[in-house]
């Protein structure tokens, strides 16, 4: 039986499903569109009713997804496979929202010696 002597880059990579996004990166996009075309359209609610909500939040998502697309695309070329997800907690890090385990400081370090005999 032979066997694989080298595993390719790219092998269980999630596979590009529509522009630029895989599956996860769509779900979330469609749901930020939903938020956000129900936010929109609340100021024009007094004007047409109650129809615009369920209309802005059907729409944003595609239009969200239609344009993003290729923005996304862009923003992870060359970068690894999770780099969206990485920024996505080093933002709720800084929020303050994010695990407590992920370290977003650095700071350098500094060796301070004493000249012999001034500790005494």
């Amino acid at each position: 039986m032979q066997t694989i002597r080298f595993l390719p880059d790219r092998l269980n990579a999630e596979p590009v499903v529509f522009r630029g996004f895989t599956t996860p990166e769509l779900g979330l996009a469609a749901l930020i569109g939903l938020a956000v075309g129900g936010v929109v359209c609340l100021p024009f609610f007094p004007l047409v009713g109650w129809v615009i909500i369920p209309t802005g939040m059907l729409l944003m998502p595609l239009l969200l997804i239609a344009f993003g697309g290729r923005w996304m695309a862009r923003l992870k070329r060359g970068k690894p496979e999770n780099y969206i997800w990485q920024r996505l907690e080093e933002k709720k890090r800084r929020m303050g929202y994010g695990d407590r385990s992920l370290i977003i400081s650095s700071h350098s370090w500094s060796l301070r010696r004493t000249p012999k005999g001034a500790g005494k």
